[in-house]
């Protein structure tokens, strides 16, 4: 997993739903310093903690990893681009 990556798109998730630092804790169950840690690279989440963010979000893993620029699954995401 490329810390960077991840920390860049849980800051950018978190800010884009219009959450704080405190907000996006509470949402997770992590403390507020979690977040801070996670999103400045200092600390590596657990397992349950990524699935946390892909589940508060609606993104895949992959997204979170960095392993797909895309967020949404192909299906969703084709579903989600088709609708007229």
């Amino acid at each position: 997993m490329s810390h960077e990556v991840f920390s860049k798109r849980i800051k950018e998730l978190r800010i884009t739903h219009g959450l704080t630092t405190r907000m996006m804790a509470e949402k997770i169950g992590v403390t507020n310093a979690a977040i801070s840690y996670y999103e400045n690279g200092k600390r590596e989440p657990t397992l349950s903690i990524i699935l946390a963010y892909s589940k508060y979000f609606g993104v895949t893993l992959d997204y979170l990893l960095g392993l797909s620029d895309e967020p949404l699954r192909k299906k969703e995401w084709l579903n989600e681009n088709t609708k007229s």
